[in-house]
This record gives structure tokens, sequence and C-alpha cells, in this order.
């Protein structure tokens, strides 16, 4: 997150792990791309990330972003947040790659990553069982403000 270089450190440092275990390279465009998303606590969009690379001095155009936020999907180091039409580093360290919950903050953007509840996990499941659908993922987005923006 913001301010907080050692939780970006480790984020970066399992991201070039777990893209090599892929069997990933590791590029200077996905390693810009990734130092983009360890740095920030709100949903980057890929022209967001695009401009943040540009301005801390690098070089990659929207395409090689897109194509790079796809692989960083494929091996679960982001989360596309919907709602906000951006992407998250991903930071829990649980197997959740199904199963999902953020909460936005409306005002600041802020974004936080939670594991999904397992009440509320087998309540859904059971809704959906009854309507005879199965589900490949399940993603809860919250919007709603944060206890910093709610005390302003």
């Amino acid at each position: 997150f913001k301010g907080d270089a050692s939780e970006s450190r480790r984020f970066e440092e399992s991201a070039i792990r777990r893209l090599r275990e892929a069997g990933f390279r590791i590029t200077m465009p996905r390693l810009q791309v990734i130092r983009a998303l360890a740095t920030s606590d709100q949903a980057l969009s890929a022209y967001g990330i695009h401009d943040r690379i540009l301005g801390s001095g690098g070089r990659i155009d929207v395409v090689s972003v897109y194509r790079i936020l796809a692989t960083l999907s494929e091996v679960h180091l982001v989360h596309h947040i919907g709602v906000v039409d951006g992407y998250l580093a991903c930071r829990i360290k649980s197997d959740h790659e199904t199963q999902m919950e953020h909460v936005i903050c409306e005002q600041c953007g802020r974004v936080q990553e939670l594991e999904v509840p397992a009440m509320a996990l087998e309540a859904t499941e059971l809704q959906l069982r009854q309507l005879g659908f199965s589900p490949a993922n399940i993603k809860i987005e919250v919007l709603g403000k944060c206890t910093t923006c709610s005390s302003h």
C-alpha cells in the first residue's frame, strides 16, 4: 500500500516467484506493472497503471499493460474490481481464487480485500444450488465509506 514499502516489496517478490513458477519470464514491463499495483491501495485501470509507469520515468504502451494484466489475473496475482473497472494487487495469502470480497470507499477509492465469511459463502452456495446454478466464482463487492472518510 501507499506508505508501506515492506508490504509493496512482499507483493513484488511474491509476484515474481509466482510468475516464474507458472513459466513466465520476468520482463521489465511486467515488473513495472507489478510495481505500479504494489504501491496502490486503490483499484487502477490499465490507463491509470500506464500513467503511473510513465510518471515514474518508465516506458510502456497501454496494449502491453492490458496483456500483462491478463497474465497477472491468470496466475491470481491481481483482482479485477468490477464496480470501478480497475485492478488491485492480491495480498491475501490464503487460497481464495474463486471466492473474494472487496470493500470499496466511494469517496477516497481505497479498496480492502477480505476473505469471504464462511456463513456468507454457505448461504450463497445454498441459494445457488436451489436455483440449480453451479458457480465458477463468487465475488462480493461492497461500496460505501471507509472509516477515514466516515470520520470527516
